[in-house]
């Protein structure tokens, strides 16, 4: 599959909404991300860190955890919260199909199924490349994806996500959503519709597309070996033990070979 690289505008309002989607600590998948870093213990590079949700909480409990995004807008909003707690995290603007930084790290981690949002191959292979270099031999690439494959076919009225007030820009942001889903190449195609509503003001609408590629397990474990990875494994969900849901994320882990 080719074709050109995905793009997600996460910038002005989107970005200062994206804290109101997530509701507050402690996080579904907060718990399990420390464990493996504290685990494998050095330094941690989140990819696709956003405005901070997981980083911020990290490096307050004491780990040493850097953070990569490519939305300027999203990297000054993680940049503030940090601030508030004291804290000055190491930063990078970049893509994660093609950065490729000074540091190496114990652990790699691209969490909530943002993976998904690479959809040809070409940015997968280079993505899974740029992971691994990042790392130390024996270090670890943590990589949840979303299991719930949609029905086949298009979702043609439109579905509420979120309604959210948006206070930094006194905004009331509904947020809706339809999808179709192509099972023969594994992609969804997301529309969302942004509804912006402030007192005294017409309703704003905007609307974006975008596309998420679901992975196989067999053929995401394929993907790895193939970038050089090793001690390859797939679990569900983030408790301990492991859930045995079906509907749970599944979490990948991978390692860079020692030799």
């Amino acid at each position: 599959m080719t074709g050109p690289h995905t793009v997600w505008d996460y910038s002005g309002l989107v970005a200062a909404a994206y804290d109101e989607f997530f509701g507050g600590e402690p996080f579904r998948d907060q718990a399990f991300f420390e464990e493996r870093i504290r685990s494998n213990g050095g330094r941690a590079l989140e990819l696709a860190c956003g405005t901070g949700r997981l980083l911020v909480p990290l490096l307050r409990d004491g780990l040493e955890v850097e953070g990569l995004d490519t939305s300027p807008d999203m990297l000054t909003l993680l940049r503030s919260k940090a601030r508030r707690l004291g804290l000055r995290p190491a930063l990078h603007q970049a893509p994660m199909q093609s950065f490729d930084l000074p540091s190496r790290y114990r652990t790699v981690f691209v969490p909530a199924g943002t993976f998904m949002i690479l959809v040809h191959d070409e940015e997968i292979r280079s993505t899974l490349a740029c992971c691994r270099r990042a790392l130390e031999p024996g270090g670890e690439l943590l990589v949840p994806l979303d299991d719930r494959e949609p029905a086949p076919g298009e979702q043609v009225d439109w579905r509420e996500r979120r309604n959210v007030h948006v206070s930094t820009y006194d905004v009331q942001l509904r947020i809706l959503e339809r999808q179709r889903y192509d099972p023969s190449t594994g992609l969804t195609r997301w529309h969302l519709r942004y509804e912006a509503t402030q007192p005294g003001r017409p309703v704003q609408v905007f609307d974006r597309e975008h596309l998420l590629r679901h992975h196989a397990t067999a053929a995401f474990i394929a993907l790895l070996a193939q970038a050089g990875f090793e001690g390859i494994s797939m679990r569900r969900g983030y408790t301990a033990p492991a859930s045995t849901d079906p509907a749970e994320d599944r979490v990948f882990s991978a390692r860079r070979p020692i030799h």
